[in-house]
């Protein structure tokens, strides 16, 4: 009878030793886990700084710009980079050492991620581009330029002078002294007025102020084109004035007994 009464009390024992085991397995099974972290598996790497090509191209188009002012900057690098890389921590990017030669149209510079020691050389050439006006057919000594005549063209801004033709109002209605190329650069020297006056030809001389207008008969001794200043004879003078050519064989003096010659 008195082993009955004992059953009860080995078996809350026994429960009791089992919680206190489950217990201590729970409580060290993390710091396990961390053990074999430190031992077997490595940190996620810290992510960097990348700047692709457009950055870099960016940049240097803003600081190459300061320096090409004539135009529209046109930038060939020598190399491409795909992309450059840098720690975080590091700041935008940046123009060192910047070296432009007008005259090769060269350039050479570092771009730099700020605040980091990464360093990128680059090369290439850089020059402005401006449109011009050019022709679309050959045209010949006595052929008047039309609208039709004109397209514009992308040039190097150092490859035109003060001579060059930069607008179509300085092309239309002119006429070439001498046959022009499709597609060049057209030179103001080589464009006149269509001629309204030939050499030899008898010409009316006027001379207009706010009282009054004279005319008289000339001979031209050049020929000549709207706006052109050309040497003409007095007949009944004989003498000789310089005249600009007003219209049709009719040339203009500005006062009376201009002499040229």
């Amino acid at each position: 009878m008195i082993r009955p009464a004992n059953r009860p009390a080995r078996s809350f024992a026994t429960r009791s030793l089992s919680a206190l085991l489950l217990g201590a397995a729970l409580m060290t099974a993390p710091v396990a886990g961390l053990a074999a972290t430190a031992a077997g598996v490595a940190a996620a790497p810290a992510p960097e700084l990348v700047y692709g090509m457009p950055h870099v191209e960016a940049v240097l188009s803003d600081a190459l710009s300061k320096v090409v002012t004539l135009g529209r900057l046109q930038m060939e690098l020598d190399t491409r980079v795909a992309e450059l890389r840098a720690p975080q921590g590091g700041g935008g990017l940046a123009v060192e050492n910047l070296y432009y030669s007008p005259v090769q149209g060269r350039f050479a510079a570092e771009v730099v991620v700020t605040g980091t020691a990464v360093r990128l050389p680059v090369s290439g050439r850089a020059f402005g581009v401006v449109q011009i006006p050019v022709l679309t057919r050959r045209v010949i000594p006595g052929d008047i330029i039309g609208p039709g005549d004109v397209d514009w063209q992308d040039v190097r801004a150092d490859m035109t002078t003060s001579d060059t033709a930069a607008t179509d109002a300085q092309l239309i209605g002119m006429t070439p002294r001498r046959g022009i190329s499709t597609n060049q650069a057209v030179r103001l020297r080589d464009l006149q007025s269509p001629r309204m006056i030939d050499k030899g030809s008898l010409v009316t001389i006027t001379l207009t102020t706010p009282a009054m207008t004279l005319t008289t008969q000339g001979k031209a001794l050049q020929d000549g084109g709207r706006g052109e200043v050309i040497r003409v004879v007095n007949i009944q003078s004989n003498r000789i004035v310089e005249a600009t050519v007003a219209g049709p064989n009719v040339v203009a003096v500005a006062k009376p007994g201009t002499i040229a010659q």
